[in-house]
C-alpha cells in the first residue's frame, strides 16, 4: 500500500507496512485515500455500494471533500470572548434552553436540520435555539487575568452542505466557498440573540450587576469558529467537530470499522470510527488500533 503527500504539483508515494489514519474517516476515505471506502462502509450498513480503492492524480491532491452518505452529529458555532470584567453570575457549565412551551422546545432543535425552511439567519424569536456557555475561571483562576474573564459559547447549528463541484477546486478555494454558508449576517444574528439571552443572568456581586446586561461593551477580543473553520483547521467531514452521529445505523458494529475494507494495512482512528465520539471512546479506539497495528507488524515479521 502507499500514501500520497499533499504537494500541489508532484505526487510522491511512500510505501508503508501499516498506515494509521487519524484524519476524520469520511474526509480521509473521500480525499486522502481517493477511494470508495465510504461507499463500502455504507454498503455494509444497508446504503450504497462502492468499488475497491483506487489511486488517481486527476483530482487536486490538496483538496477538501467528504463522504456525505453518513449521518453526522450537529455543527457548532463557537464564540470565544475575552472580557474586562468577571462574570460571576455564570457557573463553570451553563446551558440555555428554550422551554417556554413544548412547541418551542421542539422547534429549538430544528436549526440543526439541513432540510429546514432555508432561512438560516432567523436565530431567535422566530427560530428558537439552545446553547452552552463554559466559564473556565470559575474553577481555574489562571484561565483569565485578574479582574478579567473568558468564556466559550457553543451554539448547535446545521452542518456544511456538501457541494461536489467544490471537490474539484484546490482546498483553499473550496474552504472559502464553504465559509459563505455561515456569512456575517448569520453570525451577527446569532451573536445578538446570545447576548440577549445571557443578559437575564444575575451577577453574584451587587456592584457588578449590570455586567451581563451590557456584556457586549465588555468584550475585548472575539474569536469565532463555524463548521467551515473546523473543516479548515481539522479536515472534519461536514465541518462537524464531533464526527458521525450515534444513531442506530452508526452505533457499535454498524459504525465504520477501524480496519479499512479496501486496503489491508490501513487503520482508522478517531471520533467517526468505532467505538465512537467523545474523549473516552476515542481513547479506547486509539488503544485498540495501536494493538491491531502492532499485531499486523508482528504477523508480517513472522511471515518473513
Amino acid at each position: 500500500s502507499s500514501i500520497s503527500s499533499t504537494g500541489e504539483k508532484d505526487v510522491e508515494f511512500l510505501p508503508a507496512d501499516v498506515i494509521v489514519v487519524n484524519a476524520d474517516l469520511p474526509f480521509a476515505t473521500q480525499t486522502l485515500l481517493d477511494s470508495k471506502e465510504g461507499d463500502e462502509q455504507n454498503k455494509d450498513n444497508g446504503s450504497s455500494s462502492g468499488n475497491a480503492a483506487t489511486t488517481s492524480t486527476t483530482i487536486p491532491i490538496d483538496r477538501y471533500d467528504w463522504d456525505d452518505k453518513f449521518d453526522y452529529s450537529s455543527g457548532v458555532v463557537a464564540f470565544h470572548w475575552s472580557l474586562n470584567k468577571k462574570l460571576t453570575g455564570l457557573n463553570t457549565h451553563n446551558v440555555f434552553l428554550c422551554a417556554n412551551s413544548r412547541e418551542e422546545a421542539e422547534q429549538s432543535w430544528s436549526v440543526l436540520r439541513n432540510d429546514n425552511d432555508g432561512d438560516n439567519n432567523k436565530y431567535g424569536k422566530k427560530k428558537p435555539f439552545n446553547f452552552y456557555v463554559h466559564r473556565a475561571s470559575e474553577t481555574d483562576p489562571t484561565a483569565a487575568p485578574e479582574g478579567c474573564d473568558a468564556i466559550m459559547i457553543l451554539v448547535p447549528c446545521k452542518t456544511l452542505l456538501r457541494n461536489k463541484d467544490l471537490a474539484k477546486l484546490p482546498r483553499k478555494e473550496a474552504i472559502e466557498k464553504y465559509k459563505d454558508q455561515f456569512d456575517d449576517d448569520f453570525i451577527s444574528n446569532m451573536r445578538n440573540e446570545v447576548l440577549e439571552r445571557v443578559a437575564v443572568v444575575v451577577d453574584k456581586n451587587d456592584d457588578n450587576d449590570d455586567v451581563m446586561k451590557n456584556l457586549r461593551q465588555h468584550i475585548l477580543h472575539e474569536v469565532i469558529d463555524t463548521p467551515a473553520s473546523y473543516a479548515d483547521f481539522y479536515n472534519v467531514g461536514a465541518g462537524v467537530p464531533f464526527g458521525l452521529s450515534h444513531g442506530f445505523g452508526q452505533l457499535s458494529l454498524t459504525r465504520p470499522s477501524a480496519q479499512s475494507k479496501d486496503i489491508e494495512n490501513v487503520l482508522f482512528v478517531g471520533a467517526s470510527s468505532r467505538p465512537g465520539n467523545g474523549v473516552p471512546l476515542v481513547l479506547l479506539g486509539a488503544k485498540s488500533v495501536a494493538e491491531k497495528a502492532l499485531q499486523k507488524l508482528f504477523n508480517d515479521k513472522e511471515e518473513e
